[in-house]
């Protein structure tokens, strides 16, 4: 169910036979090579969990497009607000997603950027008493055995990345008018070897992953297809629907974290005297 196609009452209803779990999906705008366009992570976050959603049913929030993309910021297209700017924006939309009801919200990423933000997002859902959760999700999560599938169904390219055989691929299912396979540029998805040594020391700089793929394509997308995309795509909803149906059914999370706050408020007690 699209949040946004919704009148006021069937948003109640939904509320309700949801058991309150409302999913963001959250990409970004940034280069995606030269043959695919900015928008592909949010599109792929739009169409798995649409997907996932006639499985299992759920609230989708609109489109979240101001994902962590500084490392894109020299090329065109990019929308790249303040790290200060994309945690404010990001918890005054949580808050207004409980306001209207739900406290079980799912972060539904599909932009590699986005791992460590989210997570820590998440974590300072802890800062102070809440009376909903936040959970974050990897969209693109396979199990072996379906990625061992897709990968003796297939001809690939064997290395994955970004804008890669498995992202272009889910575009050519989702819009194939948008893909331009002519304007790929072979090699320009190799590793540089620039930032190597940083990874061989266990080291990690912001910049990192400008030094190895400085055109924004990591992965030989070549042999990418629709039918690859598709079955893709399936597997992912399917892996997420089943996610979600845990989480409707649960009722500890949210206990849990109320327990957890409970034994906060303990904690200022103890020096208190009557």
């Amino acid at each position: 169910m699209l949040w946004e196609n919704l009148s006021t009452k069937q948003f109640e209803e939904a509320v309700l036979s949801t058991n309150r779990v409302c999913v963001l999906p959250i990409g970004c705008l940034e280069k995606h090579g030269d043959h695919l366009p900015l928008g592909t992570d949010m599109m792929i976050a739009r169409e798995v969990t649409e997907q996932a959603a006639e499985l299992e049913p759920f609230v989708i929030f609109p489109y979240y497009l101001f994902g962590q993309v500084s490392e894109v910021r020299h090329w065109a297209g990019t929308v790249a607000i303040s790290s200060k700017m994309q945690m404010m924006l990001l918890g005054e939309v949580v808050k207004e997603i409980r306001r209207n009801g739900f406290d079980k919200i799912v972060l539904a990423n599909a932009h590699g950027g986005n791992n460590y933000w989210l997570r820590y997002f998440a974590q300072t859902m802890l800062d102070e008493k809440r009376d909903y959760i936040v959970f974050t999700y990897d969209l693109w999560e396979l199990t072996q055995d379906q990625f061992q599938h897709l990968e003796s169904s297939f001809d690939t390219p064997g290395d994955y990345g970004h804008a890669d055989h498995m992202e272009t691929s889910q575009i050519m299912h989702i819009d194939p008018s948008l893909v331009q396979m002519d304007k790929l540029n072979p090699g320009e998805w190799d590793p540089m070897g620039r930032g190597g040594w940083m990874s061989e020391e266990k080291l990690s700089a912001g910049i990192h992953w400008y030094t190895e793929y400085p055109n924004q394509i990591a992965g030989n997308p070549s042999l990418s297809t629709a039918e690859y995309g598709k079955k893709y795509i399936e597997f992912c909803a399917a892996n997420f629907a089943k996610a979600v149906k845990r989480l409707k059914q649960d009722d500890t999370a949210l206990k849990l974290q109320k327990e957890f706050f409970d034994k906060c408020d303990q904690v200022s007690r103890i020096h208190r005297t009557e």
